[in-house]
């Protein structure tokens, strides 16, 4: 099932998600380099797995670009951090800039 990433806005878009900061958060401190399930993003971020399920994240990241969705045959569905995602580049300014005026 494809999400919907359509918000009015950014802003809208991470307020509209209820554990959406906080993926967002995790993904700025992940390796890209390194593959993670669904179970192991749900331990990086704190949020129960069938939350994570339930609410759709993860698959609204992957149509934003900030994760690749990797679906190797006869195996479990494993995801990357998009490193060149413009949105996660975005996402990593915006967290220097609150860093830089606290």
């Amino acid at each position: 099932m494809q999400s919907d990433t359509r918000a009015d806005s950014g802003w809208g878009f991470v307020a509209d998600h209820d554990s959406m900061a906080t993926i967002i958060d995790t993904l700025l401190h992940l390796d890209p380099e390194e593959t993670y399930t669904r179970s192991e993003l749900a331990d990086e971020t704190g949020i129960a797995l069938k939350t994570l399920h339930l609410m759709d994240d993860v698959d609204g990241l992957v149509d934003l670009g900030m994760l690749d969705e990797h679906h190797p045959e006869d195996e479990e569905v494993y995801y990357t951090v998009n490193a060149d995602s413009p949105v996660l580049d975005a996402a990593r300014e915006f967290e220097r800039a609150v860093e830089d005026n606290r």
